[in-house]
């Protein structure tokens, strides 16, 4: 049994109301006409976020909806059997928030920030840098399961206005990923977000192996989706604290680009 299968047998079991699909239909109408763009915030402790969805948030199939039951955040570091990053996101609360095409669902599942587990001694004294966490999940809507052990379809990358696409992917970052029951979880490693947090910073997703041919800036120095891209598009937007900030060590950071 696939793990759609599960879920179809599981959906048999819930009952809904008895104006569900009316108001359903409904809502989506309402999402249609707002031009497919949904705006949505976080203002819970932590970073907040406001995200932009570049395609519709629900997909109606029948009469109902594909429930997928996801792990929560702190469950996917764990996992990798980082507790101390599981325990970043445990103390930053977040709304999880899906975006979907035809072939793929991508859920924003939390981000947190946090210290590099990493660091490494320089001398005598130990150099601990902050980072910035991230969890995604990926799953197929027709049921066909993912695997870690592919090709991952789907990568996210931070970007920021007036610089070159990857300037933020080129200052350091990596992610591991496992699937479970046919979906595949991320956890993202960041540089520190934080530090640009006066600036416009966004999570943007692209298909594919490079970001290169995917993403690009227009004549504002705006970051946007390059025109013959046609791959899943998902973009979120941090609202980061600015009093976080750090003009400095931000430049001294992008002297190079």
């Amino acid at each position: 049994m696939t793990f759609k299968d599960k879920y179809k047998e599981e959906l048999s079991d819930i009952r809904f109301a008895e104006n569900f699909e009316e108001n359903t239909l409904k809502l989506l109408s309402e999402s249609a006409e707002r031009k497919g763009k949904i705006i949505m915030t976080n203002k819970r402790k932590g970073l907040k976020v406001a995200v932009l969805v570049m395609a519709a948030i629900m997909l109606l199939t029948g009469s109902a909806f594909a429930i997928i039951t996801l792990l929560n955040p702190s469950d996917v570091a764990e996992r990798f059997d980082k507790k101390e990053v599981a325990t970043f996101f445990d103390e930053n609360d977040f709304d999880s928030v899906l975006v979907e095409n035809e072939i793929y669902t991508l859920t924003f599942m939390g981000i947190a920030p946090g210290e590099d587990l990493w660091s490494h001694e320089i001398g005598a004294e130990l150099a601990i840098e902050n980072r910035t966490y991230a969890v995604f999940a990926l799953y197929r809507n027709d049921g066909e399961p993912l695997s870690h052990l592919d090709d991952s379809p789907i990568h996210v990358i931070p970007v920021m206005d007036g610089y070159r696409p990857t300037a933020l992917f080129s200052l350091g970052m990596s992610h591991s990923r496992f699937s479970k029951d046919g979906v595949l979880y991320y956890l993202y490693d960041y540089t520190d977000l934080e530090v640009f947090a006066d600036k416009s910073i966004r999570l943007m997703s692209y298909e594919g192996t490079s970001p290169y041919s995917a993403i690009t800036s227009n004549d504002k120095g705006e970051i946007v989706y390059a025109d013959g891209y046609n791959g899943f598009k998902a973009v979120f937007e941090l609202d980061l604290d600015e009093s976080k900030a750090d003009p400095e060590a931000a430049a001294e950071l992008l002297s190079q680009f």
